[in-house]
């Protein structure tokens, strides 16, 4: 498998094809909710607002945190770039207030949220690769804490999908990162079998 990205890339879709061929029309349709969040062009204000409501866990609990990032981004762009963050936030609450108004270091964040704090300082970092990877880190984190009491279900699969989404987009966008990560998948994917093996 190690050879193989080496030579031609990770192929998500096809993983992606062969998982959609085992789901049920419900499952699918949480599948390809995930897969229409995965893609910047459809984050809104609609899209968050459905994540919220949805009666899947993964869905909710991602995008929540994965609002508060882009949020943090944007605001923090704004003010190094010394424009209005509040065309850029989406959403409304006290974190999209305090990253409107807020003129301290850490947005007045960092009491609110433990991940604030964390993504404040990777933004801080030089080298935009190495920031674009810190953060696709905590999303990778979050997706493993989100179904740390989840066994072979939706969530389970979801999880699986979010990760090779990570490792599909290190491979297009640098191939000594992405075969890093890939790495990191494939040892994970492997002690989950040996997981569902010893049980």
């Amino acid at each position: 498998m190690i050879l193989d990205f080496e030579k031609s890339g990770f192929n998500f879709n096809s993983l992606l094809d062969n998982i959609m061929e085992t789901l049920s029309p419900k499952n699918k349709r949480v599948v390809e909710f995930l897969l229409f969040g995965l893609k910047e062009e459809n984050l809104n204000n609609h899209f968050y607002r459905v994540s919220s409501a949805s009666s899947n866990k993964f869905i909710r609990e991602y995008f929540k945190t994965d609002l508060l990032i882009r949020n943090i981004q944007s605001a923090y762009i704004a003010r190094k770039n010394s424009m209005d963050p509040d065309q850029f936030i989406i959403g409304r609450g006290e974190i999209q207030e305090n990253l409107k108004s807020s003129k301290a270091p850490d947005f007045g964040l960092t009491q609110i949220s433990d991940t604030s704090a964390t993504v404040i300082k990777i933004l801080e970092t030089e080298n935009i690769l190495d920031r674009e990877q810190q953060i696709d880190m905590i999303r990778w984190k979050l997706a493993d804490e989100i179904c740390t009491f989840n066994y072979f279900d939706i969530n389970i699969i979801l999880l699986f999908i979010l990760k090779a989404s990570i490792v599909e987009r290190w491979s297009r966008l640098d191939k000594k990162r992405g075969l890093e990560i890939f790495e990191k998948f494939v040892y994970e994917v492997k002690g989950s079998f040996k997981l569902d093996n010893n049980n």
